[in-house]
């Protein structure tokens, strides 16, 4: 039993890890336009941008779940997905299935004024793959973006 909940416990905490987490001062529309300009000053181009909670109360969703939607309370959820070429090329010739981590997607959402941005570490997933090191390179530069948000 007890390395039943070991493991369990080592498991939760291994995933968590796996999450980049920055919380910012500010709110999501003062942030977001700086977000944008960050990543293009460093080379990730943007290709997608989803304002995910516009969609679910486009798509009927309060009055779908009524009470039982958004009760976090959040104020805002958007979605970027972007990617470099050189990565992109790079982990396409060295292993096509780590293309799934390629393009990368962060997440905000905006609670009391203030906006978290989400970034789940790829690397963790590569981990045996020959694309590995190009992904860690990856990772390291979309943090580094990220943190100079702060």
């Amino acid at each position: 039993m007890k390395s039943i909940l070991f493991t369990l416990l080592l498991s939760v905490s291994l995933f968590a890890g796996d999450i980049f987490k920055l919380t910012i001062d500010k709110k999501i529309d003062l942030i977001y336009p700086q977000l944008i300009q960050a990543l293009d000053s460093n080379h990730l181009i943007v290709v997608s941008q989803i304002d995910i909670l516009k969609k679910f109360r486009q798509a009927g969703l309060p009055k779908k779940f009524g009470k039982e939607f958004n009760t976090s309370e959040l104020s805002a959820i958007k979605a970027i997905i972007a990617c470099n070429g050189f990565f992109g090329n790079y982990i396409s010739n060295t292993d096509p299935d780590m293309m799934a981590l390629c393009p990368i997607r962060i997440t905000l959402i905006e609670k009391d004024g203030k906006t978290t941005l989400l970034f789940v570490k790829p690397s963790p997933v590569a981990q045996d793959s020959k694309a590995y090191d190009i992904v860690s390179k990856l990772e390291k530069k979309v943090i580094s973006t990220l943190n100079s948000l702060k």
